[in-house]
């Protein structure tokens, strides 16, 4: 036998069992899209079977550490999948509505334009300056919106599917560097901060997964004392943090580590310096050129911290009060609203310097205190008393953490937190909780879970864990190979598809004065259809009963809009998209007959009925 064949029969011997594994999972995890939810029950204000299912996965998770190999390892994967979905099928399963999802699945406030300007540019058009701050996060979201055919449900699940791997990835490098205690607190952190996120087009989908990767990529760098990895690290970093925009001041503060624990000697000092300079200014020209290229001229980057600067200068309220004391920024459009925004905020620091001050301290009081808007305001789970007692209680183990790495400093992974965390700090007085909660840290949120973790490491302890077994690291390769193709994905999907995509001519419909025609296209799984109980079909997005459509309302802070929702009292299809002719995007209510023309371009007249969102009521179509 030739060593070629020698060669690849070693090597399908190697690789097939692998194939084995991750077709299984994949088969198993398709299957859990069909199996019912239990009922929910609700009980002193929480949610128990969920909270139970999820317990129960996650002791199966403890018990899989019991055993090594790679079998062990993928069933360990399969189910942190389930993990991470689980919040998504409920919410399929109730069709609930909040702060950044209409009945179950259509995309609401920030959520909608980012869905808007995926579905423009797939029409022939361009990003607008709310996506053109966030160019990298709508790229990959239209992206995955073609290859879906934009189908929006498959898009929520490969967003779904890419967060748990990389939680699992996290998970696993915690359990090699802290152990299996920490490495299951991890999971569970992970997963409560995921949770209001699942089922959304936000950029928290993108930010938070890249985020974790580039803290695994740089612990494992410190750990080897590998320059190039640091290097990698500081670049995912940088890139996380361009796709969900947060502490920024971690940067600046770990060019200046990498530079002391890098360097062997002073000579070396200005090349470390510029290698870290260079990762960091890869990426952000890398964005700006993005921008450039598929959203509109006047989009400018980052653009809505100027709100969050003025509110900060003015002592620390929200960023909406720009606007309340100067009602003509409502009606300006980009960049003239942010420069004189900056002007502003500018004039307000100079002529009262100590609000700047206030606020900033301000910031730093609501991050540490429980609350909703605290750093630790997503660990809620519907009772006010439990939520407070839980988050005091894991402030408390997340600054004895901090100290636990303060007095084992020599170690060089508790180096890097306390030094990740001295950019974290001066962060906050920029990152109001009083604007975003903990939003604004999704980046870098594995600093607020690594303390925690630290406290119950046997390593603080000189203890021994009682399932422990050496463990193999996964190749951090996989890590940053991950972490990089999504975001070269994401950097060159879109300007592909504009360059490949032709813009879309049609022929509005003739209509009578009083209606306005439109032209959309419907796609499968990006609509709701509202059934009545004739039909015999019960609630699962897409189809949702019309007498559960007034339950689904029950916590949307957006009155006026529930309330046209909750006064269709006839079967309908209702669905978000782009007009095709001028590309603003339009709430749609059509006769529910209209699903027969999916993925097809559709005429018609429709009566604008809220102007604020546009809500649209299809009055008459053309068939195509």
């Amino acid at each position: 036998m030739s060593h070629e064949l020698i060669w690849l029969r070693n090597k399908t011997r190697d690789v097939l069992p692998h194939a084995i594994w991750l077709i299984s999972i994949t088969l198993v995890y398709w299957a859990v899209f069909y199996i019912p939810l239990p009922p929910q029950f609700k009980r002193q204000g929480i949610f128990l079977v969920d909270e139970y299912i999820l317990l129960l996965l996650v002791a199966l998770i403890f018990l899989t550490y019991r055993q090594n190999g790679w079998g062990v390892r993928y069933i360990r994967l399969g189910l942190v999948l389930i993990v991470f979905t689980l919040p998504l099928l409920r919410l399929w399963d109730t069709a609930e509505s909040t702060w950044n999802i209409v009945l179950g699945l259509l995309p609401w406030a920030d959520a909608t334009e980012y869905y808007f300007d995926a579905s423009r540019l797939l029409e022939g058009g361009l990003f607008s300056a709310f996506s053109g701050r966030r160019p990298l996060y709508a790229g990959l979201l239209t992206v995955l919106l073609k290859l879906s055919n934009q189908n929006l449900q498959i898009v929520l699940i490969v967003f779904t599917v890419i967060n748990a791997i990389v939680v699992f990835l996290f998970m696993e490098e915690i359990h090699n560097e802290f152990g299996l205690v920490s490495a299951i607190i991890a999971l569970y952190l992970s997963q409560l901060f995921y949770r209001p996120f699942a089922g959304t087009t936000l950029t928290e989908q993108f930010g938070f997964p890249i985020g974790l990767l580039a803290v695994v990529v740089l612990i494992r760098a410190v750990k080897s004392t590998k320059l190039w990895l640091f290097a990698f690290g500081m670049a995912l970093l940088t890139y996380a943090l361009l796709i969900r925009a947060g502490t920024f001041f971690v940067l600046p503060i770990l060019i200046l580590f990498a530079v002391v624990q890098f360097a062997e000697n002073r000579q070396q000092y200005i090349k470390i310096f510029l290698i870290m300079v260079a990762a960091i200014a890869v990426p952000v020209l890398t964005n700006v050129w993005l921008g450039r290229v598929v959203a509109a001229p006047q989009a400018v980057e980052f653009a809505n911290f100027a709100d969050t600067l003025y509110g900060q200068a003015r002592g620390g309220v929200r960023w909406t009060q720009a606007v309340i004391d100067h009602p003509e920024l409502a009606s300006m459009t980009e960049p003239d609203r942010s420069q004189l925004l900056y002007r502003l905020a500018y004039e307000e620091i100079r002529n009262h310097p100590l609000g700047l001050l206030k606020g900033a301290i301000k910031a730093w009081v609501d991050f540490i205190l429980p609350g909703s808007l605290s750093a630790f305001g997503f660990l809620t789970f519907g009772n006010k008393s439990i939520d407070f007692i839980l988050q005091v209680s894991v402030v408390l183990i997340f600054f004895s953490g901090l100290w636990l790495f303060w007095k084992h400093r020599e170690r060089p992974v508790s180096k890097l937190m306390l030094v990740f965390w001295a950019g974290i700090f001066l962060s906050i007085p920029f990152l109001p909780p009083v604007d975003a909660g903990v939003r604004p840290y999704t980046a870098t949120i594995a600093l607020l879970f690594l303390p925690v973790c630290f406290v119950f490491s046997p390593a603080v302890f000189n203890r021994l864990e009682i399932f422990h077994h050496e463990n193999r690291a996964i190749p951090i390769g996989i890590s940053y190979n991950a972490a990089f193709g999504l975001i070269f994905i994401s950097l060159l999907g879109a300007p592909l598809l504009q360059t490949i995509v032709k813009p879309t001519h049609v022929q509005p419909a003739a209509c009578e004065s009083n209606l306005i025609p439109i032209n959309f296209q419907l796609t499968h799984g990006s609509y709701i259809i509202l059934s009545s109980e004739e039909s015999g079909q019960e609630t699962r997005v897409p189809v949702v009963q019309l007498r559960d459509v007034h339950e689904s309302f029950d916590d949307f802070p957006y009155g006026d809009f529930a309330g046209i929702m909750r006064k269709l009292k006839q079967p309908a299809l209702i669905a978000v998209a782009a007009d095709i002719p001028t590309g603003r995007g339009i709430w749609i209510v059509a006769p529910a007959e209209l699903k027969a023309y999916e993925g097809q371009t559709i005429s018609a007249c429709a009566e604008l009925v809220f102007s604020t969102y546009p809500v649209m009521f299809v009055r008459t179509f053309e068939k195509p």
